[in-house]
C-alpha cells in the first residue's frame, strides 16, 4: 500500500522567509525608510504620521521612482515635513509631480493633510472617529480618507483626477494597498521596520497590503482562490495567514513582497529559480 505524500508545511517555510529575508534588512528599498527616519530621530507621532501616509499614498509604480519622489521632497523641506504641511508655505512649496498626479495636485494633497491635522490635531484621531465606532479598520480608513477629501475639495472643487489616484476610497472594495501599508507601519509593533505608534489598531485587525506580487504568490501558495485583487481577497489572504499567526498574520508582508520586488520570484517563468526558492515546495507554480 502506497503512502500518501504529506503535504508541505507552509507555515514553516514563510517562517523560513522571514528568518532569511528580515525585513529589517529591506527597509532602504521600501517607503517606510522616509516615517522610519523621523521615527529614530525622535520626532513627534503627528509628524511621523503624516510622513508616512505622504510616502504611502506615493508609494505605486516603479519603487526607484516613487522613493526619488519622496526623497525630494524631504530634501527640498529640510526635513520639517509638518511644518511644511501645516503652514502658509505649503502653498507655494515645490511639490514633486509622480506618474498620474501632477505637482499641483500633490500639492493639494499634503496641503489637505496638514489641514486635517490642524483641525483633528493629528491624522490618528481622524482615523479614531470612524474607528472607534466598531472598532473597524475599513470604518477608520473611510473617515481619514474623507477627512483628507472634505479639506482638500475646500481648497479646489471638483477634484482633479490625479488627486482621486493618491486618495483611493477604502469603502469601495478594492484592495486599497497603500492604505493598508501605511496601517501596517502605525500598527504593528516596532520591529525595526514598523512603528507601533496605534496600539489601539491590534496587529490581528490587519489586513495585507495587496500588490501584484503578493497577489501571484498567494495564489500559487493556495492563500486565495479568488481571481480579483479587492479587499475581499486581502481579507482571505489575511485570514488564511491568520491560521500561521493568529496575533500578527501581516508580518509576512514585508518579505513576501521583497521577494517579488527583489526579482527572486518570477511566478514560474524561471524555473530554475524556482527551484531555489525556500517557497518552492508549497509553490504551484514552480510544478507548472
Amino acid at each position: 500500500m502506497s503512502r500518501q505524500k504529506s503535504q508541505p508545511d507552509l507555515k514553516a517555510l514563510l517562517d523560513k522567509v522571514l528568518i532569511d529575508f528580515p525585513p529589517v534588512k529591506r527597509t532602504k528599498a521600501d517607503p517606510v525608510q522616509f516615517p522610519r527616519w523621523f521615527f529614530e530621530q525622535g520626532r513627534s507621532s503627528v509628524e511621523i504620521e503624516a510622513v508616512a501616509l505622504y510616502s504611502a499614498m506615493l508609494a505605486y509604480g516603479s519603487a526607484a521612482q516613487f522613493i526619488k519622489k519622496i526623497e525630494q521632497t524631504m530634501q527640498a523641506c529640510n526635513r520639517n515635513f509638518l511644518a511644511t504641511i501645516t503652514g502658509d508655505q505649503a502653498e507655494t512649496f515645490a511639490w514633486p509631480a509622480y506618474r498620474l498626479s501632477t505637482a499641483h495636485e500633490i500639492g493639494i494633497f499634503a496641503r489637505a493633510v496638514g489641514r486635517v491635522i490642524n483641525r483633528h490635531k493629528s491624522i490618528r484621531h481622524a482615523f479614531n472617529e470612524g474607528f472607534n465606532l466598531r472598532q473597524n479598520l475599513q470604518d477608520g480608513l473611510t473617515s481619514l480618507q474623507r477627512a483628507i477629501i472634505e479639506e482638500a475639495e475646500a481648497i479646489e472643487n471638483p477634484l482633479p483626477r490625479g488627486l482621486r489616484h493618491l486618495l483611493p476610497d477604502p469603502a469601495a472594495g478594492g484592495c486599497a494597498k497603500r492604505w493598508h501599508m501605511f496601517m501596517r507601519w502605525m500598527a504593528r509593533p516596532e520591529d525595526g521596520v514598523d512603528m507601533g505608534l496605534w496600539p489601539e489598531v491590534k496587529p490581528s485587525q490587519l489586513l495585507i497590503p495587496l500588490d501584484r506580487h503578493i497577489s501571484r504568490i498567494a495564489r500559487n501558495l493556495g492563500l486565495t482562490t479568488r481571481a480579483s485583487d479587492d479587499w475581499k481577497t486581502a481579507e482571505e489572504i489575511s485570514a488564511k495567514l491568520k491560521e500561521f499567526s493568529p496575533e500578527d498574520p501581516i508580518k509576512y508582508d514585508f518579505s513576501l513582497c521583497h521577494l517579488g520586488i527583489a526579482g527572486e520570484c518570477t511566478h514560474g517563468k524561471d524555473q530554475n529559480l524556482c527551484r531555489r526558492c525556500l517557497l518552492y515546495p508549497a509553490c504551484r507554480a514552480g510544478k507548472v
